[in-house]
């Protein structure tokens, strides 16, 4: 299953790997440039939300699957929902997850931001561009967002 643009998955139910439904998706984390998004925070109704990267999540007509288990993930970092993340923040999350992933920022300012800010949904929730983490592409990320050449997973 597939959308066309990282913002429907706001809201979105989703669940972990091991079958556990966590909630609904708050807010969106799509790099600079990029179609698929890399990260996203839950539950929506958690001040604290936690972060998680989309690698191995996959969309279903259920909602998003996680590619992790619930005990992983509630043990994850949380975010502050209404904040962009930085390069080192991003970092950060996934060396929770996928710690060879992290280590691919090794020597890069890890305050770096996206240009721009949040694109605040008509439904609760964000959209925030962050940093193009090195060594993660639209080609390294389950295809959820559809692509069309010349997009960048955004609404025209």
């Amino acid at each position: 299953m597939q959308i066309p643009h990282a913002r429907r998955l706001l809201g979105a139910p989703v669940s972990s790997s091991d079958g556990q439904f966590l909630g609904r998706i708050g807010a969106v984390y799509l790099p600079e440039g990029r179609t698929q998004p890399l990260l996203v925070a839950l539950p929506v109704e958690k001040a604290t939300p936690w972060v998680v990267p989309l690698l191995g999540a996959r969309l279903t007509a259920d909602g998003l699957v996680l590619g992790y288990p619930t005990a992983l993930i509630t043990t994850g970092p949380t975010v502050d929902p209404d904040t962009p993340l930085s390069l080192g923040e991003v970092r950060a999350v996934l060396a929770h997850y996928q710690p060879a992933a992290a280590e691919a920022v090794h020597g890069m300012p890890l305050t770096e931001r996206a240009s721009e800010g949040a694109d605040v949904s008509a439904t609760a929730g964000f959209l925030h561009r962050i940093p193009v983490f090195p060594g993660i592409g639209d080609d390294d990320l389950p295809p959820i967002v559809i692509t069309i050449p010349g997009a960048t997973g955004l609404p025209g």
